[in-house]
């Protein structure tokens, strides 16, 4: 019985391996005779499998409700803790007198071009003066700031990334919210300089923008710390900067970013003015040559 199963074997191999149309008519018709009978015979197969998967299932159904209760139990203590919290905050904003800061607006848009060199990293994003983009503007992304507007178009806007050589922001690192400066270096993680000797700063702070100079928005979030060479400081962005494609800008008006554009306004006004009042000197030159000539 083996060597004549071994003997149909080989000749069923060699057979599948002949091109001719009689074997595979033949073949063809095996294959509707036996489907049916193999997929009744595969049933219990598939039931037997199915019926392990769905009690492997159920089984695990008791430890995800016990990690489901526990989790629900400590999100009611935070939850409890965070109302808590809340309303402290409201008194002490009511002693303070504080006022609530007002939203910032923004405008969302695509990445077109991004200008990677030896000396550059920044961004050309679709959106300009249209749609109210001005220099300066903070330029965000879902995992936090990537850099600020440095020109921008009727269309179009370029922004320097956080990482470029130009590149310099007011941060405030860790808990103890320590002063410093991110200086880009045109590499992946910019580094942290202007410490303070006495600052303790460890792996992992969060990094965020200090608001310091009136530029930028206080408490964007940038990155994590990560040792340098040395004694040095680097920042890991929580951003992709390489990958960027969709991008806001935020409509932060303060007086340093109007400052720079109001020098191109006051020389426009400055322009009407003297036009206008050379307009009327020559309407006064006009009417008193005419009376002369009348008279």
């Amino acid at each position: 019985m083996l060597f004549t199963l071994y003997f149909i074997g080989v000749t069923l191999l060699v057979l599948s391996r002949l091109e001719n149309s009689q074997i595979r008519e033949i073949r063809g018709l095996l294959t509707d005779l036996v489907s049916p009978v193999l997929q009744v015979a595969s049933q219990p197969a598939i039931y037997a499998r199915r019926s392990k998967e769905q009690l492997v299932d159920y089984l695990d159904l008791f430890d995800e409700l016990d990690r489901l209760k526990e989790e629900n139990q400590n999100l009611r203590h935070w939850q409890w803790q965070a109302k808590r919290l809340e309303r402290r905050l409201v008194q002490y904003r009511k002693l303070l007198s504080a006022v609530e800061e007002p939203a910032l607006k923004f405008a969302t848009g695509p990445v077109i071009a991004d200008a990677r060199g030896p000396f550059a990293r920044s961004v050309l994003i679709n959106l300009g003066k249209a749609n109210g983009v001005r220099n300066g503007y903070a330029v965000i992304n879902r995992d936090g700031f990537v850099g600020r507007i440095v020109h921008s178009g009727d269309n179009a806007s370029r922004a320097i990334l956080l990482n470029d050589l130009n590149s310099r922001i007011p941060v405030l690192v860790g808990p103890a919210a320590v002063r410093a400066v991110l200086v880009g270096d045109n590499s992946a993680r910019p580094r942290l300089e202007f410490l303070p000797n006495s600052a303790k700063v460890y792996e992992g702070d969060e990094v965020s923008t200090s608001g310091h100079g009136g530029l930028l928005p206080r408490g964007l979030r940038i990155g994590a710390v990560v040792p340098g060479s040395g004694n040095a400081y680097r920042v890991r962005p929580h951003a992709t900067l390489g990958e960027l494609e969709y991008v806001s800008v935020l409509f932060f008006d303060t007086p340093v970013v109007i400052a720079r554009d109001a020098p191109a306004g006051g020389k426009e006004r400055t322009l009407s003015q003297r036009e206008e009042k050379l307009q009327t000197q020559a309407r006064g030159k006009l009417h008193a040559k005419a009376g002369t000539q009348a008279r």
